[in-house]
């Protein structure tokens, strides 16, 4: 049932970012501070939904067609619109609209991240009320399930490294306010040229569908391994974050 894949997601996430909460240096956020991005992050998903809409419109307006496209330039387009740019976008504003309302009060790169990952938590929280599916996506979804927890991560992890280096001069600011935008977006594109808008699955030949099905299987996979390669580094590098301090 589509309700036990929310519950699942939701004890995996909460005890993901109660723990990445804990490690801060010398103490935790305060509760506003955690529960502001979470809830901002449930809003980015219709924000997401608008723009999806106007790029689509955008699309049709320049007479888009993808049966006249290959295939895998189809997939990558649509991933991109439908998903990778908008969701991101959503996102990116959710999170600097938290950075405004603390911004005399986050600390160091480390309160960031946390705004990421809290956004990113509130956006598949609703993403799996709005889509679980149940039986055999659930747990496929499962699997990925700190996606947007950890595209959430990467964005806000560079969004305080500009400012940091920004107020100390010990490093870059615009190659940082860079990645912090594209690194997510062509991870979330691809993951979702593979899989959501995958153009090979509606394919008629049935090699085209194997190929296409090899495509999402091995998206999954990789997600999975960059989602642990990015908490595990998160977990050792809590420490190092928090003393990178603002003032």
């Amino acid at each position: 049932m589509p309700i036990i894949q929310l519950v699942l997601a939701l004890i995996v996430l909460s005890i993901l970012y109660t723990r990445m909460i804990k490690r801060e240096i010398p103490e935790p956020i305060s509760k506003p501070q955690v529960a502001v991005p979470v809830v901002l992050g449930v809003v980015s998903l219709p924000v997401s939904f608008v723009l999806f809409l106007a790029f689509g419109t955008m699309l049709v307006a320049v007479g888009y067609s993808k049966d006249e496209l290959p295939m895998i330039v189809s997939s990558v387009i649509g991933a991109f619109f439908a998903a990778g740019f908008p969701e991101e976008i959503a996102k990116f504003l959710m999170m600097a609209i938290t950075i405004m309302i603390f911004r005399s009060r986050i600390r160091n790169v480390y309160e960031y991240i946390l705004i990421g990952a809290g956004v990113g938590f509130g956006f598949t929280i609703f993403e799996e009320f709005l889509y679980g599916s149940g039986g055999t996506m659930e747990l496929l979804r499962l699997i990925d399930v700190a996606a947007h927890m950890v595209f959430g991560i990467i964005m806000a992890k560079h969004l305080g490294l500009a400012r940091y280096n920004k107020a100390t001069g010990k490093g870059p600011v615009a190659s940082e306010y860079i990645k912090a935008f594209v690194i997510p977006v062509l991870m979330h594109t691809a993951l979702d040229a593979c899989s959501g808008t995958n153009a090979f699955l509606a394919s008629e030949d049935d090699l085209m569908v194997l190929i296409g099905m090899a495509m999402g299987i091995g998206a999954i996979i990789i997600m999975f391994v960059v989602q642990v390669v990015v908490l595990k580094r998160l977990k050792n590098n809590a420490e190092k974050y928090s003393m990178m301090v603002f003032n």
